[in-house]
C-alpha cells in the first residue's frame, strides 16, 4: 500500500515539476524579432511588454524562492530508498499550493499584456496560439521526416543543422 502511494505521488509530482503551464524559463533579452515581425510590433509595445515581464518576475520571485527548496527537497526524498510518503505528499502539496498563489498572478500580468495590443495584433496572436496547440504534432512530423525543419531552429530543444531533433526531442545536445 506505501508503495503504490508513493508511485501515485511521484506521478503527481512529474506532472506539477514543470509548474503551471511549463513556464520556467523567461525570454531572452533581445530575443523578440520574431514575434515582433509577426505581430508588427511597434519598438513601444515590445518595451512594454519587456517592463512587463520583469514587473511579473519580480512579483512571482518570493513564491519560486520558496518552490525552489521545496522541489530540491521533493527530489531529495524521491531519491531517498526509504522515501516516505506523506513527506512526499506534503511536499507536492505546498508546491502546488505556491504555483497557485502564482496563477493569478500570472493571469494579472498576461492580461496587462494583451492590453498593450491592438485589435488586429490580438487576432494575429490568436492565431498563434492556435499554431502553438501544433507543436507537438510539428515535432513529431519532423522526427518521422515528414516535416523539414523550419530555418534557424537549430538551438536547445530545436533541430540540429543535420536536420535531426535537439535536446528534449530527442538527438545529442
Amino acid at each position: 500500500m506505501k508503495f503504490r502511494l508513493i508511485a501515485i505521488t511521484l506521478i503527481a509530482t512529474a506532472a506539477f515539476a514543470q509548474g503551471p503551464g511549463g513556464r520556467q524559463h523567461g525570454m531572452a533579452a533581445g530575443k523578440t524579432t520574431a514575434v515582433q515581425s509577426y505581430l508588427n510590433l511597434t519598438d513601444a509595445q515590445i518595451t512594454s511588454l519587456q517592463q512587463l515581464r520583469q514587473s511579473e518576475m519580480a512579483a512571482l520571485k518570493p513564491i519560486f524562492q520558496q518552490i525552489g527548496p521545496l522541489r530540491q527537497s521533493l527530489r531529495t526524498e524521491e531519491q531517498s530508498s526509504s522515501a516516505d510518503a506523506t513527506t512526499v505528499g506534503k511536499l507536492v502539496l505546498s508546491i502546488q499550493n505556491l504555483e497557485q498563489q502564482a496563477a493569478p498572478i500570472r493571469a494579472s500580468y498576461q492580461q496587462q499584456a494583451l492590453a498593450v495590443l491592438t485589435a488586429p495584433q490580438k487576432t494575429q496572436l490568436a492565431a498563434l496560439q492556435s499554431a502553438a496547440a501544433l507543436m507537438p504534432a510539428i515535432h513529431e512530423a519532423t522526427e518521422l521526416n515528414l516535416l523539414t525543419p523550419p530555418k534557424g531552429s537549430e538551438g536547445p530543444g530545436g533541430f540540429g543543422t543535420e536536420g535531426m531533433p535537439r535536446g528534449r526531442f530527442g538527438g545529442p545536445r
